[in-house]
């Protein structure tokens, strides 16, 4: 509306009109009528001067600028979209500061003093986390309703495990009493849970040496042990490593690196998000169904991908150009840090708040998941009606680290050495077998495909610590989730909803991995897709002529020679449809 004002406005700033009706009308567009004779002389003397100031105070110059300005400001915007990848970090990072307000600066520098192991000293310095943005929440998010519909879920109890069956072996889902949607969303909190850690920072290391085996990664950083035990040592405010230590701004010259209009996309708010990954082209995209109108319009889905899987769905013509499949919102992450492709997918596993800093509540479900549940209903089942703010459902079968471990050596999921080195220094730590003594904590190990979780310090802190674990020793993260979380609660009142996973199995559906499915004969055919009356074609091998009776005494000795009760071939039974004689094909 202003451009097309402008335009009306810059019509009229022509060339000067000729005299109409007794009047002028000056180059500024307005008009000044003829003095009379009979005017005074001080009208004279304004009739002088007003052209005077028309001449040099012209609004037209005025207008010009504020177009030029517009124009500048057009050009600089557009410099910035079609140029990130060129742009220079200070520009992009005032840009951000200006347009989402965002915490890009040094808050303080520190220096690290001696570790035991090592005399090099590292100067370390700590990114503020970005503040969570203000958001009024309507009416609708309030908890009064509360009490009035949980009792459609309030009776519901787990009905008796089906017998046993031989041809279906393994786990299975199990009921899962969820609200109603619109009722689900009623439920969300107005309040941001309490936390006992409240200002949750992080280091930053520009240039960061190992200094002790099994301590870390040029992403992650190399913390010292004695690092790693201070950040278990729970605090109102803490400084920890959590990723990215090499920018400010996660996802910029980090080594996990997003385009700039991805990044902008990453900072605003949103409730809820649900976000998943892929690398390496390790899955199929599963997208997901019973999704309500109201989470598909207000609830974002972003899957991470690497080049090589986005190479692989354009070629696909998958990809299209909004960069979208389906209800997936595609982010294409470069200079991943690691060969390994399964540890690539633990940074936005672990690490969603630092990607997202401006995010209440988020649902991670791994690429090889369908989700079939709508969003709503899976927070209100899990987090809000527990007052829990994470959620993860524990192993259907195993619920010792120690048993996790064999099993992971026995099945080759990693080096065997390196599997015996992280348990070893757990159980030196104090890790025990699980036990009923442990109660009410229910399992030592998780199956982390699902984390549920709301976006406060002591989350963001836990998967921190979490990451931290898997980055100095295996990628197998459910062998160093039982450390983490027992070393918080230890300190603070704070515990995790661990719930079953047959009820997992009721919200995702588990698809093949893509090299599975891939090597996986295609299925048979149905004989159902077969015409009523028609018969398979069977090719009947012939016998050659001969005249030679040697010929014919060896057919006779290879016949098959009939039992008793065995019926002929050519029964009454079939003689009665005599349109089957001739399908069988010779």
């Amino acid at each position: 509306m202003t451009g097309v004002s402008l335009d009306l406005r810059t019509q009229s700033y022509g060339s000067p009109q000729q005299p109409q009706n007794g009047s002028v009308q000056t180059q500024n567009g307005f008009t000044v009528r003829k003095p009379s004779r009979m005017s005074l002389s001080g009208s004279r003397e304004k009739d002088k001067f007003l052209p005077f100031l028309c001449r040099y105070l012209s609004r037209k110059k005025i207008v010009m600028m504020i177009l030029v300005s517009f124009a500048l400001m057009a050009f600089l915007s557009g410099f910035f979209t079609a140029n990130r990848e060129d742009a220079s970090e200070s520009t992009i990072f005032n840009h951000f500061s200006d347009a989402y307000n965002t915490s890009l600066q040094f808050s303080r520098t520190f220096s690290s003093q001696k570790d035991d192991n090592s005399d090099i000293l590292r100067p370390l310095s700590v990114c503020k986390e970005n503040p969570p943005t203000h958001h009024i929440y309507s009416s609708s998010h309030s908890t009064a309703s509360i009490p009035s519909h949980s009792n459609l879920c309030q009776n519901f109890a787990f009905p008796p495990p089906p017998p046993g069956d031989r041809r279906r072996p393994g786990p299975r889902p199990c009921p899962v009493c969820y609200l109603p949607v619109d009722e689900a969303m009623a439920s969300m909190p107005s309040a941001t849970s309490a936390s006992p850690v409240q200002h949750l920072t992080y280091f930053h290391e520009e240039t960061s040496t190992k200094t002790e085996p099994h301590e870390g990664s040029d992403f992650g950083g190399y913390p010292s042990i004695k690092q790693r035990n201070e950040s278990f040592d729970i605090k109102e405010s803490m400084t920890v490593h959590c990723g990215f230590v090499k920018g400010c701004r996660p996802g910029y010259k980090t080594g996990f690196d997003i385009d700039v209009s991805d990044l902008v996309e990453l900072e605003q708010f949103h409730d809820i998000i649900v976000a998943s990954a892929i690398f390496g082209n390790y899955d199929v995209i599963q997208q997901p169904t019973k999704i309500s109108e109201a989470a598909s319009k207000n609830i974002p889905f972003y899957m991470f991908i690497d080049e090589e899987t986005e190479a692989y769905m354009r070629n696909a013509s998958a990809l299209d150009y909004r960069m979208k499949v389906g209800l997936w919102r595609i982010i294409v992450v470069h200079n991943i840090p690691y060969t390994d492709s399964r540890r690539n997918g633990k940074v936005p596993k672990l690490l969603l708040h630092r990607l997202f800093p401006n995010v209440r509540y988020s649902i991670w479900i791994d690429g090889k998941l369908q989700l079939v549940v709508d969003p709503y209903q899976l927070l209100e089942r899990f987090l809000w009606r527990h007052n829990a703010t994470f959620a993860i459902s524990k192993h259907y079968r195993r619920f010792d680290v120690f048993e996790e471990a064999e099993a992971n050596k026995a099945a080759g999921k990693y080096d065997n050495a390196s599997i015996d080195y992280q348990i070893n220094f757990y159980r030196n730590e104090g890790l025990t077998p699980y036990s009923e003594a442990k109660l009410p904590i229910i399992s030592d190990v998780p199956e982390g495909c699902v984390i549920i979780r709301e976006h406060i310090p002591i989350t963001n802190l836990f998967t921190c610590l979490w990451f931290n674990e898997v980055d100095r020793f295996t990628s197998r993260d459910q062998l160093s989730f039982a450390t983490v979380r027992d070393k918080i609660m230890a300190q603070v009142n704070w515990s995790i909803n661990m719930f079953m996973d047959c009820e997992r199995r009721n919200f995702v559906i588990q698809a093949y991995h893509r090299d599975l499915l891939e090597h996986m004969p295609p299925p048979a055919a149905k004989m159902s897709s077969l015409k009523r009356g028609q018969v398979t074609p069977v090719t009947v091998p012939i016998p050659v002529r001969s005249n030679n009776s040697s010929a014919k005494s060896t057919v006779k000795k290879n016949a098959v020679k009939r039992g008793k009760g065995e019926r002929r071939s050519r029964s009454r039974r079939h003689l009665k449809n005599p349109g089957n004689r001739d399908n069988t094909v010779i």
